[in-house]
């Protein structure tokens, strides 16, 4: 009857371990950016793949305010187009999402998404400046 008891418990143990350890995150393996000159000329694709960039970019992108399925009024043709590579196993095949960026006159960055969980975002002058640099230094 104990033995019953210590089994059932290390098996409790291990299925907790198992759930505290899963994680459903999804880590940005890659960044490709295109600055967009005007509406007919888009500048030669750069690929960012430094590790401590794209922590950094994956952390300023959690910062955005995005309004799903909302119908945005951009004006102009976007400042640059960034695609971005998310992973979240090592073996399986990357989910990309297209973000067309404006730099706004007020510092502050709009973001249009492919992805319907996000859709259209914005993000605020110090987040933006940030990300802005970071994106920028590679062209």
């Amino acid at each position: 009857m104990l033995k019953n008891l210590y089994v059932t418990l290390l098996l409790c143990l291990v299925g907790i371990i198992l759930v505290a350890c899963s994680n459903d995150e999804k880590y940005l393996t890659r960044v490709d950016v295109q600055p967009v000159v005007n509406v007919d000329a888009i500048e030669e694709e750069e690929m960012i793949v430094d590790l401590i960039t794209l922590d950094s970019i994956q952390s300023l992108l959690e910062e955005v305010n995005w309004e799903p399925k909302s119908n945005p009024d951009v004006a102009g043709s976007e400042d640059l187009v960034a695609t971005m590579f998310y992973s979240e196993e090592e073996r399986s095949p990357d989910e990309l999402y297209l973000y067309r960026i404006w730099f706004n006159s007020d510092d502050t960055l709009s973001i249009i998404s492919n992805n319907e969980d996000e859709g259209y975002g914005t993000l605020n002058e110090e987040y933006a400046d940030k990300l802005k640099d970071l994106l920028e230094s590679y062209f």
